[in-house]
């Protein structure tokens, strides 16, 4: 018999439920600069995209909280992720080492499964992880970047998915990296503090969105 006590027991120690959506913390135009406080990553040319994966499988949620999971099946192995897992980074469709987000904009938008299925395979994307929410059901957003990035690193290595890669990035020297993004043609760089924890939703300083003044894309 299932006894009241045991099924307590049960409850009590199952772990609290992910959270259904994260806002994704946004980032304040800005100019170059250098700093040994800061992070300077690629802005990739992509879609924003959270990676949450609870006990029911996996779902891919864009910025606006809209279910992307259907559109990029060559994903389905994120569910090699632990039980408990919420990532945070850009969806991208690379050609020729650049990103596309044209290509990338087809595949967002297709809707019937034959059409999602022969992108999937002509058009593939890749996931550009740069940070981590949760860690088997624990919320890391009052933790650093720098620390939430380390776990990041070991679980992204550990997945082993050429399709899912981390984002890399050097400290110190942004102008000088901001130069050479922009003489690779990419959209530009994105400067975050090192000891700044993650705050859903909200746009600060903390994170530095910095591009040549020749691009006026909206954010997505």
């Amino acid at each position: 018999m299932n006894h009241p006590a045991a099924r307590t027991r049960r409850a009590a120690q199952a772990p609290p439920p992910l959270p259904a959506f994260v806002p994704p913390m946004l980032a304040q135009p800005g100019a170059p600069f250098d700093s040994d406080d800061h992070l300077f990553e690629v802005k990739w040319d992509g879609t924003r995209m959270l990676v949450f994966r609870d006990a029911s499988g996996c779902r891919l949620l864009n910025r606006h909280g809209a279910h992307r999971t259907t559109q990029y099946p060559e994903f389905a192995g994120l569910t090699q992720l632990p039980v408990g897992t919420i990532l945070d980074g850009e969806m991208i469709v690379l050609q020729q080492g650049q990103p596309d987000f044209g290509r990338l904009l087809s595949r967002d938008l297709a809707c019937q499964p034959l059409k999602i299925q022969l992108l999937a395979r002509s058009l593939p994307a890749t996931y550009v992880a740069f940070d981590l929410l949760y860690a088997r059901h624990r919320s890391l957003l009052s933790q650093p970047l720098h620390e939430r990035r380390a776990q990041l690193r070991e679980l992204v290595a550990a997945l082993g998915q050429p399709q899912v890669v981390f984002c890399e990035g050097i400290v110190g020297a942004g102008r000088k990296f901001f130069r050479e993004v922009c003489a690779l043609g990419l959209e530009g760089v994105v400067a975050k503090r090192l000891d700044s924890g993650y705050r859903p939703g909200r746009r600060t300083r903390d994170w530095i969105k910095i591009k040549p003044l020749r691009q006026v894309r909206p954010a997505r």
